[in-house]
């Protein structure tokens, strides 16, 4: 008899932005910057109600999705290394469907200059349904925060 690996494995996407790890790091740490990407896709709405960017500080996002209505997601910043690290616990709230699933996201943000290489990794995540649905999620926020960077770059230039 073989042994059954039901252990789900961590979700970790790598992006390449042409930016510097500053202007990433600061999409992640200023609540104007992260509220205008962080949601998966462009017809969601975001309202960043609390962000204390801080050890131990408290984030709670609102998002508005069309057809399904308000969900919440809270956490609590758990690590912060300014351009190199982010963690993160990530809980959807009531009435979402993984409501109360303590997961972990881990942001690392390696330096290569004018360029940036970021890398996700979403852990803690207990059902292969949850691993699908924020796979997608974070996929799709990433090319937000792509297309954000590029707005953003073009405003100053």
């Amino acid at each position: 008899m073989s042994a059954i690996n039901n252990k789900i494995e961590p979700i970790v996407i790598e992006r390449i932005y042409k930016h510097p790890v500053k202007k990433v790091f600061d999409a992640f740490s200023h609540k104007a910057a992260f509220e205008q990407w962080v949601a998966p896709s462009n017809e969601i709405n975001t309202n960043i109600l609390i962000h204390e960017f801080k050890i131990g500080g408290q984030y709670r996002i609102e998002f508005t999705v069309p057809e399904v209505g308000t969900l919440f997601l809270a956490g609590e910043y758990v690590h912060i290394e300014r351009h190199k690290q982010i963690c993160f616990t990530w809980v959807w709230e009531k009435p979402d469907i993984h409501a109360g699933i303590n997961s972990l996201v881990t942001a690392d943000f390696l330096d290569h200059g004018e360029y940036t290489r970021l890398i996700i990794t979403h852990e803690n995540l207990s059902m292969l349904q949850v691993v699908e649905r924020h796979t997608q999620g974070w996929n799709g926020a990433l090319r937000r925060l792509d297309n954000f960077l590029i707005k953003l770059s073009n405003k100053q230039d």
